[in-house]
């Protein structure tokens, strides 16, 4: 008795619409575990004597830090470009379209995730309470930040509450590229908010590594 009918209205123009949301999700979750995996090899490192070793030549503790954190920011970048080309083989996803501004946003949040990682590493004194913080926190930001389900299917409270997460603002970035094939002007608000995340980041880790333990 009653016909409905449906329109892709966000989107319409997007070739595999769910799997242009998913691949960015799953590439968000798989690269903050990758990255918080990397930046607690810092403890390994202590325990093997590499710090003792290079603090001993003219190096710094921060270049030690920085040297980590830009091999971070590189290894994520080629991460998410590989799994977002990995989509397009599989999926049919167009990255190429928008494929500078892809880039651009896929730079900022390698940047934020290094950054969490370097944060996990600074506040934690063992690998075993680093990885099971990580573990909490990722699964945590993925499931309300729209890795995993779009944040509309979620209560108010909590969508409010993903704003607070890195992976919402990659999210809202990916959608921004891929859906909306915005220009890089559009795209600078959610950068920014990025970039400050970033930075708030990296100032308390920073902090935390000249009080803590891991050059002891």
């Amino acid at each position: 008795m009653i016909k409905i009918e449906s329109e892709q209205l966000a989107g319409a123009q997007v070739t595999n619409p769910a799997a242009t949301r998913v691949v960015g999700g799953w590439a968000m979750m798989f690269l903050l575990f990758s990255l918080s995996g990397m930046a607690t090899s810092l403890f390994e490192e202590k325990k093997a004597g590499i710090f003792l070793r290079l603090l001993s030549s003219p190096v710094r503790r921060s270049h030690l830090l920085w040297s980590k954190y830009l091999f971070g920011i590189a290894l994520g970048l080629v991460q998410l470009v590989t799994l977002f080309f990995a989509g397009r083989l599989l999926f049919g996803i167009d990255v190429l379209a928008n494929f500078g501004n892809l880039v651009v946003i896929c730079l900022a949040a390698a940047m934020a995730c290094t950054a969490f990682g370097m944060l996990l590493a600074s506040i934690t004194r063992t690998p075993a309470a680093a990885s099971g913080l990580a573990t909490l926190l990722i699964l945590t930001m993925s499931s309300i930040g729209g890795a995993w389900f779009p944040t509309s299917f979620m209560p108010e409270f909590i969508q409010r509450l993903s704003k607070l997460t890195v992976v919402y603002w990659s999210m809202e970035g990916f959608a921004l590229v891929l859906w909306n094939g915005c220009t890089f002007t559009e795209l600078l608000p959610t950068l920014g908010v990025l970039l400050a995340m970033t930075a708030g980041l990296v100032a308390v880790s920073l902090w935390r590594f000249r009080r803590g333990p891991i050059f002891d």
